[in-house]
Protein backbone atom coordinates (compact mmCIF):
# COMPACT_ATOMS: atom_id res chain seq x y z
CA UNK A 1 0.00 0.00 0.00
CA UNK A 2 1.20 3.32 -0.99
CA UNK A 3 1.49 6.14 1.92
CA UNK A 4 0.70 9.20 1.45
CA UNK A 5 3.81 10.84 1.24
CA UNK A 6 4.23 8.09 -2.24
CA UNK A 7 1.47 9.63 -4.16
CA UNK A 8 0.99 12.94 -5.37
CA UNK A 9 -2.65 15.40 -5.63
CA UNK A 10 -4.40 15.02 -8.76
CA UNK A 11 -6.33 17.50 -8.26
CA UNK A 12 -6.93 20.79 -7.11
CA UNK A 13 -9.76 23.09 -5.86
CA UNK A 14 -10.38 26.87 -7.65
CA UNK A 15 -9.87 29.44 -6.01
CA UNK A 16 -10.41 33.20 -5.79
CA UNK A 17 -7.39 35.52 -5.90
CA UNK A 18 -7.10 35.33 -1.78
CA UNK A 19 -7.03 32.01 -1.63
CA UNK A 20 -9.96 30.72 0.43
CA UNK A 21 -12.38 27.83 -1.17
CA UNK A 22 -15.48 29.14 -3.58
CA UNK A 23 -18.50 28.61 -2.05
CA UNK A 24 -19.57 27.47 -6.00
CA UNK A 25 -19.78 23.86 -6.32
CA UNK A 26 -16.13 22.78 -7.66
CA UNK A 27 -15.25 22.24 -10.88
CA UNK A 28 -12.09 19.77 -11.66
CA UNK A 29 -9.99 19.41 -14.79
CA UNK A 30 -7.66 16.25 -15.55
CA UNK A 31 -4.49 18.41 -15.13
CA UNK A 32 -5.61 20.10 -12.06
CA UNK A 33 -2.36 19.29 -10.01
CA UNK A 34 -0.71 20.88 -12.65
CA UNK A 35 1.30 24.23 -11.68
CA UNK A 36 1.24 23.44 -8.05
CA UNK A 37 4.81 23.11 -6.22
CA UNK A 38 6.06 20.07 -5.04
CA UNK A 39 5.45 19.91 -1.13
CA UNK A 40 8.74 18.43 0.87
CA UNK A 41 8.14 15.43 2.97
CA UNK A 42 9.87 13.07 5.69
CA UNK A 43 8.65 9.89 6.97
CA UNK A 44 10.08 9.27 10.96
CA UNK A 45 8.84 7.15 13.76
CA UNK A 46 8.48 8.76 16.99
CA UNK A 47 8.46 6.77 20.33
CA UNK A 48 5.14 7.93 22.29
CA UNK A 49 5.30 5.64 25.22
CA UNK A 50 7.92 2.59 26.09
CA UNK A 51 8.57 0.63 23.04
CA UNK A 52 5.77 1.92 20.67
CA UNK A 53 6.99 3.76 18.07
CA UNK A 54 4.48 5.65 15.74
CA UNK A 55 4.69 6.20 11.57
CA UNK A 56 4.17 10.25 11.20
CA UNK A 57 4.45 11.74 7.52
CA UNK A 58 5.54 15.13 7.84
CA UNK A 59 4.85 17.53 4.80
CA UNK A 60 6.13 20.90 4.11
CA UNK A 61 5.51 23.67 1.24
CA UNK A 62 8.48 23.26 -1.08
CA UNK A 63 8.66 27.32 -1.41
CA UNK A 64 7.48 28.72 1.32
CA UNK A 65 5.38 31.82 0.51
CA UNK A 66 5.47 34.33 3.38
CA UNK A 67 2.59 36.12 1.79
CA UNK A 68 0.60 32.50 1.77
CA UNK A 69 2.15 29.82 4.00
CA UNK A 70 0.46 29.38 7.11
CA UNK A 71 3.02 28.63 10.01
CA UNK A 72 0.29 26.52 12.61
CA UNK A 73 0.84 23.24 11.21
CA UNK A 74 -2.26 20.87 11.03
CA UNK A 75 -2.39 17.33 12.21
CA UNK A 76 -4.65 14.72 10.36
CA UNK A 77 -6.28 12.14 12.79
CA UNK A 78 -7.60 8.82 10.68
CA UNK A 79 -10.11 6.87 11.64
CA UNK A 80 -10.36 2.67 12.50
CA UNK A 81 -8.48 0.67 10.60
CA UNK A 82 -6.94 3.61 8.22
CA UNK A 83 -3.41 4.82 7.73
CA UNK A 84 -2.04 8.06 6.49
CA UNK A 85 -3.20 6.56 3.25
CA UNK A 86 -6.44 7.97 3.58
CA UNK A 87 -5.53 11.55 3.47
CA UNK A 88 -3.58 10.63 0.33
CA UNK A 89 -6.16 12.70 -2.11
CA UNK A 90 -5.71 15.87 0.15
CA UNK A 91 -2.74 16.52 2.22
CA UNK A 92 -0.62 17.06 -1.01
CA UNK A 93 -2.80 19.85 -1.80
CA UNK A 94 -2.80 21.53 1.96
CA UNK A 95 1.07 21.32 1.90
CA UNK A 96 1.46 23.52 -0.95
CA UNK A 97 0.79 26.69 2.00
CA UNK A 98 0.80 24.54 5.82
CA UNK A 99 2.43 21.99 6.87
CA UNK A 100 0.74 19.13 7.10
CA UNK A 101 1.22 16.05 9.89
CA UNK A 102 -0.44 12.72 9.76
CA UNK A 103 0.49 9.25 11.61
CA UNK A 104 -0.85 6.25 11.99
CA UNK A 105 -1.74 5.02 15.09
CA UNK A 106 -0.73 1.78 17.27
CA UNK A 107 -1.92 -1.12 16.11
CA UNK A 108 -2.55 0.23 12.47
CA UNK A 109 -0.75 1.17 9.36
CA UNK A 110 3.46 1.15 9.80
CA UNK A 111 3.32 2.41 13.27
CA UNK A 112 3.97 -0.63 15.99
CA UNK A 113 1.35 -2.78 17.69
CA UNK A 114 1.16 -2.78 21.45
CA UNK A 115 2.84 -5.45 23.30
CA UNK A 116 -0.41 -5.54 25.83
CA UNK A 117 -2.71 -6.32 23.10
CA UNK A 118 -6.25 -5.75 23.72
CA UNK A 119 -5.58 -3.45 26.83
CA UNK A 120 -3.21 -1.44 25.07
CA UNK A 121 -5.70 -0.53 22.84
CA UNK A 122 -8.11 2.09 24.22
CA UNK A 123 -9.19 5.99 23.55
CA UNK A 124 -7.06 7.17 26.56
CA UNK A 125 -4.06 5.68 25.21
CA UNK A 126 -5.15 7.30 21.73
CA UNK A 127 -5.22 11.14 23.57
CA UNK A 128 -2.05 9.97 24.84
CA UNK A 129 -0.03 9.26 22.03
CA UNK A 130 -1.63 12.66 20.20
CA UNK A 131 -0.07 14.34 23.18
CA UNK A 132 3.10 12.71 23.56
CA UNK A 133 3.56 13.07 19.43
CA UNK A 134 3.02 16.93 19.58
CA UNK A 135 5.04 17.24 22.40
CA UNK A 136 7.96 15.36 20.99
CA UNK A 137 7.43 17.85 17.69
CA UNK A 138 7.68 20.78 19.83
CA UNK A 139 4.05 22.07 18.81
CA UNK A 140 1.97 24.28 21.24
CA UNK A 141 -0.67 24.60 18.95
CA UNK A 142 -2.04 23.24 15.82
CA UNK A 143 -4.83 22.95 13.06
CA UNK A 144 -6.83 19.45 14.48
CA UNK A 145 -8.49 17.43 11.59
CA UNK A 146 -10.08 13.84 12.78
CA UNK A 147 -11.51 11.84 10.82
CA UNK A 148 -14.33 8.75 12.27
CA UNK A 149 -12.52 7.69 15.36
CA UNK A 150 -10.17 10.32 15.06
CA UNK A 151 -12.30 13.07 15.06
CA UNK A 152 -13.22 11.30 18.72
CA UNK A 153 -9.77 11.73 19.42
CA UNK A 154 -9.46 15.11 18.44
CA UNK A 155 -12.62 16.01 20.53
CA UNK A 156 -10.98 14.75 23.37
CA UNK A 157 -8.03 16.94 22.62
CA UNK A 158 -9.34 20.15 22.31
CA UNK A 159 -11.91 19.28 25.37
CA UNK A 160 -8.78 18.87 27.34
CA UNK A 161 -6.18 21.26 25.63
CA UNK A 162 -8.19 23.90 24.45
CA UNK A 163 -5.22 26.17 24.53
CA UNK A 164 -3.72 23.76 22.23
CA UNK A 165 -6.03 23.47 19.64
CA UNK A 166 -6.08 26.83 17.22
CA UNK A 167 -8.72 25.65 15.14
CA UNK A 168 -10.72 22.17 14.64
CA UNK A 169 -12.18 20.52 11.81
CA UNK A 170 -14.21 17.08 12.32
CA UNK A 171 -15.08 14.63 9.58
CA UNK A 172 -17.54 12.12 10.18
CA UNK A 173 -17.35 11.48 13.30
CA UNK A 174 -19.57 11.88 16.75
CA UNK A 175 -19.45 13.29 20.19
CA UNK A 176 -21.46 10.28 21.68
CA UNK A 177 -20.78 6.21 21.10
CA UNK A 178 -23.10 4.40 18.61
CA UNK A 179 -25.11 2.92 21.14
CA UNK A 180 -27.09 6.77 21.21
CA UNK A 181 -26.93 7.09 17.46
CA UNK A 182 -28.63 4.95 16.29
CA UNK A 183 -29.10 2.23 13.93
CA UNK A 184 -26.70 2.45 11.18
CA UNK A 185 -23.66 2.85 13.29
CA UNK A 186 -24.60 0.25 16.21
CA UNK A 187 -24.61 -2.10 12.15
CA UNK A 188 -20.82 -0.51 11.79
CA UNK A 189 -19.64 -0.80 15.32
CA UNK A 190 -21.50 -4.73 15.10
CA UNK A 191 -19.56 -5.11 11.47
CA UNK A 192 -16.07 -4.34 13.25
CA UNK A 193 -16.28 -6.87 15.66
CA UNK A 194 -17.70 -9.69 13.46
CA UNK A 195 -14.02 -9.16 11.23
CA UNK A 196 -12.66 -7.36 8.55
CA UNK A 197 -14.45 -8.88 5.18
CA UNK A 198 -17.81 -7.14 7.24
CA UNK A 199 -16.16 -3.63 7.70
CA UNK A 200 -15.96 -2.54 4.61
CA UNK A 201 -19.50 -3.32 3.60
CA UNK A 202 -20.91 -1.65 7.18
CA UNK A 203 -18.76 1.65 6.83
CA UNK A 204 -19.43 1.92 2.50
CA UNK A 205 -22.83 0.40 2.20
CA UNK A 206 -24.52 1.90 5.33
CA UNK A 207 -25.53 4.88 3.57
CA UNK A 208 -28.65 6.07 1.54
CA UNK A 209 -29.27 6.59 -1.59
CA UNK A 210 -31.05 9.97 -0.74
CA UNK A 211 -29.94 12.06 1.19
CA UNK A 212 -32.02 13.73 3.98
CA UNK A 213 -33.95 16.54 3.69
CA UNK A 214 -33.27 18.10 7.29
CA UNK A 215 -31.75 21.69 7.08
CA UNK A 216 -29.51 21.77 9.92
CA UNK A 217 -27.98 24.82 11.47
CA UNK A 218 -28.62 28.14 9.29
CA UNK A 219 -25.14 27.97 8.15
CA UNK A 220 -25.68 24.75 6.16
CA UNK A 221 -24.00 24.30 2.93
CA UNK A 222 -24.15 21.47 0.84
CA UNK A 223 -21.11 20.99 -1.55
CA UNK A 224 -21.43 19.68 -4.58
CA UNK A 225 -18.70 18.35 -7.04
CA UNK A 226 -18.67 16.94 -10.81
CA UNK A 227 -16.96 13.91 -11.49
CA UNK A 228 -13.83 14.22 -13.46
CA UNK A 229 -11.52 11.65 -14.43
CA UNK A 230 -8.76 12.54 -11.36
CA UNK A 231 -12.12 11.01 -8.86
CA UNK A 232 -11.82 7.36 -10.49
CA UNK A 233 -8.27 7.06 -9.26
CA UNK A 234 -9.23 5.72 -6.00
CA UNK A 235 -12.19 5.40 -3.51
CA UNK A 236 -12.60 5.73 -0.09
CA UNK A 237 -13.58 1.52 -0.03
CA UNK A 238 -10.02 1.10 -1.56
CA UNK A 239 -8.26 2.61 1.40
CA UNK A 240 -10.58 1.04 4.06
CA UNK A 241 -10.15 -2.35 2.71
CA UNK A 242 -5.91 -1.94 2.56
CA UNK A 243 -5.83 -0.09 5.94
CA UNK A 244 -7.25 -3.34 7.23
CA UNK A 245 -4.76 -5.45 6.09
CA UNK A 246 -2.38 -3.67 8.39
CA UNK A 247 -3.80 -3.15 11.44
CA UNK A 248 -3.54 -5.32 14.25
CA UNK A 249 -7.26 -7.55 14.93
CA UNK A 250 -6.62 -6.79 18.53
CA UNK A 251 -7.12 -3.71 17.80
CA UNK A 252 -9.88 -3.45 15.55
CA UNK A 253 -12.27 -5.37 17.97
CA UNK A 254 -10.76 -3.06 21.08
CA UNK A 255 -11.59 0.05 19.44
CA UNK A 256 -14.89 -1.31 17.98
CA UNK A 257 -15.86 -1.90 21.53
CA UNK A 258 -14.84 1.79 22.42
CA UNK A 259 -16.84 3.52 19.54
CA UNK A 260 -20.02 1.82 20.97
CA UNK A 261 -19.50 2.60 24.75
CA UNK A 262 -17.37 5.64 25.27
CA UNK A 263 -18.40 8.93 27.60
CA UNK A 264 -20.77 10.88 25.85
CA UNK A 265 -18.47 14.21 25.08
CA UNK A 266 -22.07 16.22 23.99
CA UNK A 267 -22.85 18.09 27.07
CA UNK A 268 -19.39 19.61 27.16
CA UNK A 269 -19.50 20.67 22.86
CA UNK A 270 -20.56 24.12 24.43
CA UNK A 271 -16.57 24.18 26.31
CA UNK A 272 -15.54 24.50 23.02
CA UNK A 273 -14.61 27.79 21.93
CA UNK A 274 -11.83 27.61 18.84
CA UNK A 275 -13.53 28.38 14.94
CA UNK A 276 -14.89 24.75 14.17
CA UNK A 277 -16.24 23.03 10.72
CA UNK A 278 -18.11 19.51 11.20
CA UNK A 279 -17.73 17.79 7.45
CA UNK A 280 -20.02 14.99 6.81
CA UNK A 281 -20.45 12.60 3.70
CA UNK A 282 -24.31 13.37 2.33
CA UNK A 283 -24.78 9.64 1.98
CA UNK A 284 -22.80 9.14 5.58
CA UNK A 285 -26.52 7.89 7.54
CA UNK A 286 -24.43 6.29 9.89
CA UNK A 287 -23.49 10.05 11.07
CA UNK A 288 -24.93 12.72 9.55
CA UNK A 289 -27.58 13.25 12.31
CA UNK A 290 -24.60 13.58 14.87
CA UNK A 291 -22.85 15.97 12.47
CA UNK A 292 -26.08 18.36 13.41
CA UNK A 293 -25.46 18.04 16.94
CA UNK A 294 -22.01 18.87 16.49
CA UNK A 295 -22.82 22.05 14.16
CA UNK A 296 -25.50 23.23 17.13
CA UNK A 297 -23.81 22.49 20.31
CA UNK A 298 -20.30 23.54 19.28
CA UNK A 299 -20.35 27.51 19.74
CA UNK A 300 -21.33 28.87 15.98
CA UNK A 301 -19.46 26.00 14.36
CA UNK A 302 -19.97 25.86 10.37
CA UNK A 303 -21.11 22.49 8.98
CA UNK A 304 -20.27 21.17 5.28
CA UNK A 305 -22.09 18.18 3.97
CA UNK A 306 -20.10 17.69 0.96
CA UNK A 307 -23.05 16.12 -1.87
CA UNK A 308 -22.35 12.48 -2.82
CA UNK A 309 -20.10 11.52 -0.57
CA UNK A 310 -19.78 8.63 2.24
CA UNK A 311 -18.29 8.03 5.46
CA UNK A 312 -14.56 9.09 3.86
CA UNK A 313 -15.49 12.20 1.88
CA UNK A 314 -11.66 13.30 1.76
CA UNK A 315 -11.18 10.14 -0.21
CA UNK A 316 -14.27 9.84 -2.19
CA UNK A 317 -15.08 13.66 -2.99
CA UNK A 318 -11.01 15.55 -2.44
CA UNK A 319 -11.67 18.23 -4.16
CA UNK A 320 -15.39 19.55 -2.38
CA UNK A 321 -13.61 18.37 1.04
CA UNK A 322 -10.60 20.16 0.08
CA UNK A 323 -13.08 23.08 -0.88
CA UNK A 324 -15.26 23.06 2.14
CA UNK A 325 -11.54 22.94 4.63
CA UNK A 326 -9.91 25.66 2.36
CA UNK A 327 -13.16 27.92 3.49
CA UNK A 328 -12.50 26.69 7.23
CA UNK A 329 -8.72 28.96 6.87
CA UNK A 330 -10.51 31.76 5.09
CA UNK A 331 -12.68 32.26 7.57
CA UNK A 332 -9.79 31.49 10.63
CA UNK A 333 -7.20 34.01 8.64
CA UNK A 334 -10.20 36.09 8.83
CA UNK A 335 -10.72 36.15 12.18
CA UNK A 336 -7.05 36.34 12.89
CA UNK A 337 -7.16 39.21 11.32
CA UNK A 338 -9.64 40.80 13.96
CA UNK A 339 -7.68 39.48 16.62
CA UNK A 340 -4.79 41.00 15.22
CA UNK A 341 -6.39 44.81 14.53
CA UNK A 342 -7.95 44.18 18.08
CA UNK A 343 -4.26 43.60 19.79
CA UNK A 344 -2.65 46.71 17.60
CA UNK A 345 -5.32 48.89 18.97
CA UNK A 346 -5.02 48.16 22.69
CA UNK A 347 -1.22 46.47 22.74
CA UNK A 348 1.28 47.93 19.80
CA UNK A 349 3.93 45.71 19.47
CA UNK A 350 2.12 42.47 20.99
CA UNK A 351 2.32 39.45 19.18
CA UNK A 352 -0.75 38.35 16.93
CA UNK A 353 -0.68 34.42 18.03
CA UNK A 354 -3.64 33.79 20.72
CA UNK A 355 -2.77 33.05 23.85
CA UNK A 356 -6.60 31.67 24.21
CA UNK A 357 -8.97 30.16 21.94
CA UNK A 358 -9.99 32.23 19.11
CA UNK A 359 -13.36 34.09 18.96
CA UNK A 360 -16.27 31.79 17.42
CA UNK A 361 -16.52 32.44 13.68
CA UNK A 362 -18.69 35.43 12.43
Amino acid sequence: MRSMTDQTADQTADRPADGTASEAPVDQSADGAAGRPAERSAVRRICVAAGLDLHVEDLHPAAVDTTRSDPTPVVLVHGIAGTTADWARVAPELATTRRVIAYDHRGHGASDRAAGGRPSYTFDLLLADLVALLDTLGLRAVDLVGHSMGGVVALRYVLDHPERVRSLVLVDTAAEPASATGGAARRVVSALLEGAAAIATAVHGAHDPEPAADGGPSELAVVDERAGAAERHGSAADHQVEGLGRIDPEALVAFGRELGAYPSMVDRLGEIGCPTTVIVGERDSSLRDSAHTLARAVSRAHLAVIAGADHSPHASRPLAWLAAVERHFGRLAADLAVNLAADKATAPGRSAYPSAPLRPFT
